[in-house]
């Protein structure tokens, strides 16, 4: 029998490449906000359009929560995370050969779900096959090199734009999709569980849904969507208020959003000291209430100035860093037996909260452009929308009940 060292040294090549390719995911979750007044110009496509164009990702990423979540338990990881990055592949070149919006879109879906399992898979593989004590520095370092990816969205994106396009600037990441393909397919190898195989999969779906029944978990549910808030404003509506107030060209905005990442990557590390200076639910209710600060100042003044507008956007973005503290707390809310599925689910209300969220934020843009609202004024009611999802969300969260004490 291998010891735990042996074990631990046999994954890493495997947890390496899906740290690589969840750093992938994280760009392509977050380029479309340097790059969406070129492609909205080159793709003709309305604010609304935009809106849609950006929600496709997320839609598609989290329908296939769930549908993965089953696969995972029943063939493993490396199998589907591969077939899914293949997708990835295939979508990535799509995206960049695109000739309107309506192939843009579907790019987009099959961006998103080649990236849905990637961060699961990870946290998946790595508990598999990792003990406790590796499993926890593991997952937060890997958690930390996948905000890489984010940054090389911002700043170096946006410097490629201007010397070459957003086309050939895209090229780069296609490449690395198949390369995470071959990465995964090579040094992901893992199995199933056997009992697992064996239950029908209307049953597993079936079980799946009656995690829905779990009272506590619709205190989580809204603030599982409530993330959006932040993270769809800067993953897409980021770049266009930067280039619309403030009149920012692709080299500008990029360096713009490297602040929006970097402070997304601080966050990442700060949460968890004051997790353990206060307590989980604690951390949660305050972080929230501080980034709902943001989103209030910004309705109030959507044009105070760049310095201003960056640093209530960061501020407002890092609540989408929330998201594996929320996950934690819902972990001990599921049966441990369902917990993978139950996961699964809570991650669908996350990014299909970032579709919808998306989505409006363009129709709210469009109907500002129908009725020749002053910019200002458009991206005052977006933030609006966003406070009172967060404050929505909040109020519900707080009856959700406290960790138990280990």
């Amino acid at each position: 029998m291998p010891n735990a060292e042996t074990t631990t040294n046999r994954a890493l090549p495997g947890i390496a490449v899906l740290t690589f390719a969840f750093a992938l995911s994280q760009f392509f979750r977050t380029c479309l906000a340097v790059m969406a007044p070129e492609l909205q110009h080159d793709f003709g496509l309305s604010p609304a359009g935009f809106g849609a164009l950006s929600s496709c990702f997320f839609l598609a990423f989290g329908a296939a929560q769930i549908p993965i979540g089953i696969a995972f338990d029943r063939y493993g990881v490396g199998r589907p995370t591969a077939l899914l990055l293949a997708v990835g592949a295939v979508s990535s070149i799509l995206f960049i050969l695109a000739p309107n919006g309506t192939f843009a879109m579907l790019a987009q879906a099959g961006l998103g779900l080649a990236c849905a399992p990637v961060f699961m898979g990870l946290l998946h593989f790595a508990s598999e096959h990792l003990s406790e004590k590796h499993y926890a520095r593991v997952a937060s370092k890997s958690n930390a090199m996948g905000m890489i990816g984010a940054l090389c969205a911002t700043a170096p994106l946006g410097w490629a734009m201007h010397l070459a396009g957003w086309r050939p600037a895209m090229s780069c990441a296609a490449l690395g999709m198949a390369a995470a393909c071959y990465g995964v397919w090579r040094f992901v190898r893992d199995e199933g569980h056997a009992e697992a195989r064996h239950v029908p999969l209307r049953s597993m779906l079936l079980q799946s849904a009656r995690l829905l029944a779990i009272a506590p978990l619709w205190t989580l549910i809204p603030l599982c969507v409530a993330m959006a808030a932040g993270t769809a404003f800067r993953n897409a509506w980021s770049g266009p208020y930067l280039a619309t107030v403030y009149g920012l060209d692709s080299g500008p905005r990029g360096v713009a959003l490297t602040l929006l990442s970097l402070s997304g990557f601080l966050t990442a590390f700060l949460l968890p000291v004051l997790v353990r200076r206060s307590s989980l639910k604690t951390t949660i209710a305050a972080w929230t209430c501080l980034t709902m600060t943001g989103a209030i100042l910004l309705t109030l003044r959507p044009a105070g100035g760049l310095a201003y507008a960056v640093g209530l956007m960061a501020l407002l973005s890092t609540i989408g860093m929330l998201h594996p503290l929320i996950m934690a707390q819902g972990r001990g809310l599921i049966p441990p037996s369902s917990r993978g599925r139950g996961l699964g689910l809570l991650n669908t209300f996350v990014f299909a909260g970032s579709a919808m969220t998306s989505w409006a934020f363009g129709l709210i843009a469009n109907a500002g452009d129908i009725g020749r609202w002053p910019v200002s004024k458009t991206y005052s009611a977006i933030f609006l929308s966003a406070t009172v999802l967060v404050a929505v969300a909040l109020l519900c969260y707080l009856f959700s009940p406290a960790e138990r004490k280990a």
